[in-house]
């Protein structure tokens, strides 16, 4: 009996070892709902990076860690968190900002930008200050970061435009050095 004991924690251990390795070799994704409709993005078509800001006069300090669609598609989503200078993201909710990042913005901070491509032909929507919807990174484990978010994102440069209604998104992306000058 205790030989059969022995061997269910034995596989039991071996079970977790497997769930938790697999779970780390599942690359980075993206993943979202755009007005109802599923929209899913592998790993070879996703980028990122991690790049320092200075900041000037107008500009706030920070890192940027950015996570875009590098392939030529319909809708070309960019997720850029913005941390304090020389950090990198930490588990916890954010607020959305505007593509520049002033002074007075809060820290941490998450800009997501969308455009959408029909021909040649471009529309450009991004989050901003009071958007409605929400963003949080879930886990950073293992140099990845993985969070869920939605937002009703406005159309830019065209006061009171079209809104896009983003639901159920979901990414995991791999944490990058810091990008030298």
């Amino acid at each position: 009996m205790k030989y059969l004991l022995k061997m269910i924690f034995a596989l039991l251990g071996a079970a977790a070892l497997f769930t938790t390795a697999s779970a780390q070799t599942t690359g980075a994704y993206l993943k979202y709902a755009l007005n109802g409709k599923t929209i899913s993005v592998k790993s070879d078509k996703l980028s990122c990076y991690n790049s320092f800001e200075p900041g000037d006069e107008g500009e706030k300090a920070n890192n940027e860690h950015v996570f875009y669609v590098s392939d030529k598609q319909t809708y070309n989503m960019d997720i850029k968190i913005h941390t304090p200078p020389h950090t990198n993201p930490v588990v916890g909710k954010m607020p959305y900002v505007h593509t520049l990042y002033n002074k007075n913005s809060p820290s941490p901070a998450v800009h997501i930008a969308l455009t959408k491509v029909e021909g040649e032909h471009y529309t450009f929507f991004g989050s901003g200050e009071g958007n409605t919807g929400s963003f949080e990174i879930t886990k950073v484990a293992g140099g990845w970061v993985e969070g869920k978010f939605e937002l009703d994102m406005p159309k830019l440069y065209d006061d009171g435009a079209e809104v896009l209604h983003i639901t159920n998104g979901s990414f995991r992306f791999k944490i990058e050095k810091e990008m030298k000058d």
